[in-house]
């Protein structure tokens, strides 16, 4: 007879790690997560203030910053999932926090390179007030799992933060690009659109799957 097959291997959630918690005692680990968030939001007008920054070394911190911040937005996730430690408001705030990010970065690119980021910028924006609206609208009905981020959304996002951090390390249209710079332009600026293409579609994929649910809420009148 075969032997039977070997269960897979699952890391348990648990605390934070008993050694971080030795070293630090009094650090709230279990708010590390929420943290992040926090950081993830300060990072704004930290980036902003870089971007206008006349410095030949400010289009590099820009990057870094919108980097490390769009680094977070994984560990957080990662963090709570694994120390099992998410709360209500994290969950709130996260999601929020990667929108005001993505947003001003956004903004701040269509003002320097014009239409060849205003109109993607657009899309994107318009895209994740639907979206939002739509999850806000199917939370209350209770079918909130029905438009849950799927992979296309997950890889819509990680598209679209590592677009903006390439085109944030080159500088502006008066400034001296090098090779390294121009480069991380032109490959950001393709980056951006193809997130745009995939913004749509994935904003369809959501739409389609709260169909039933406008179809049940046109039909008793709400």
């Amino acid at each position: 007879d075969l032997p039977p097959p070997v269960p897979a291997v699952r890391r348990a959630r648990g605390p934070p790690p008993s050694l971080l918690r030795r070293t630090f005692p009094t650090f709230p680990w279990h708010r590390l997560p929420d943290y992040l968030t926090y950081v993830r939001c300060l990072s704004i007008p930290v980036l902003a203030g870089l971007f206008y920054w006349e410095h030949a070394s400010a289009p590099a911190l820009c990057a870094v910053v919108f980097g490390l911040a769009s680094f977070t937005d994984w560990l957080d996730g990662f963090l709570a999932r694994r120390w099992d430690v998410s709360t209500s408001f994290g969950a709130f705030l996260d999601p929020v926090a990667d929108k005001l990010m993505v947003s001003t970065a956004l903004i701040l690119l269509a003002g320097r390179h014009g239409i060849l980021v205003a109109l993607p910028a657009a899309i994107i924006l318009a895209r994740e007030i639907a979206v939002s609206a739509l999850r806000e609208w199917m939370a209350q009905r209770g079918l909130r799992d029905v438009v849950k981020v799927g992979m296309q959304g997950k890889v819509k996002t990680a598209a679209t933060m590592t677009a903006l951090c390439l085109m944030l390390a080159a500088p502006g249209p008066g400034g001296e690009a090098g090779g390294v710079a121009a480069g991380c332009l032109k490959v950001g600026t393709g980056l951006l659109f193809l997130s745009t293409v995939l913004t749509v579609t994935s904003g369809s994929v959501y739409f389609r799957a709260a169909a039933p649910a406008f179809a049940d809420g046109a039909g008793k009148g709400d």
